[in-house]
């Protein structure tokens, strides 16, 4: 997890210079690569784990992710938000991919999830690791729901300049499919 400074490109010459500084950075990066500047004597492995709150009776989103956020993230920067408000992120410790790696990484999850649903469950609300909600509804995807990050309003901003006043078309693709539009307002 990184420092999150936003700002979006206004005109056509910002967003050149933004393009540009992207390409700049893509030439640093193959320079890098083509001279060895990154190990590869070492194979590591980290990850992520995205998860839905959900309520706990009926599995309806439950758009509390800053709550538990604040009252955790103090001494557990493994724990990040997404972009809903029903939406959480841990990060696991990246380690050498050797013996028992995978093991040791469940454990963490498992730990992690254990403090989580502690304070999810006194809130009324469960955790379901879920990449997309099933039990997701169109109401449920309007902006009270974005978390408050300036990075999430300027994607969405950088959206709605790009689509020009459309709608939104959001396909979620699975077992069962999921074509609609909406609105960002």
């Amino acid at each position: 997890m990184g420092v999150a400074t936003v700002r979006l490109p206004g005109d056509k010459a910002q967003q050149r210079a933004f393009t540009q500084q992207i390409l700049t950075d893509l030439q640093a990066l193959e320079y890098m690569l083509d001279e060895g500047w990154f190990e590869d004597d070492v194979v590591r492995i980290g990850a992520e784990q995205e998860m839905c709150l959900v309520d706990a009776k009926t599995f309806k989103a439950a758009p509390v992710n800053v709550e538990l956020h604040d009252e955790l993230s103090g001494d557990r920067p493994w724990l990040d938000l997404e972009l809903a408000r029903f939406n959480l992120e841990t990060n696991l410790t990246p380690r050498l991919f050797t013996g028992d790696a995978l093991r040791r990484m469940q454990q963490e999850l498992d730990d992690q999830l254990a403090i989580l649903r502690q304070a999810a469950n006194a809130r009324g609300v469960d955790i379901l690791l879920a990449g997309i909600l099933p039990t997701l509804r169109k109401f449920d995807l309007n902006l009270e729901n974005l978390t408050p990050r300036p990075r999430y309003r300027a994607l969405i901003d950088a959206i709605d300049a790009h689509k020009a006043g459309q709608d939104f078309e959001v396909p979620l693709k699975g077992i069962d499919e999921l074509d609609l539009k909406h609105d960002s307002a």
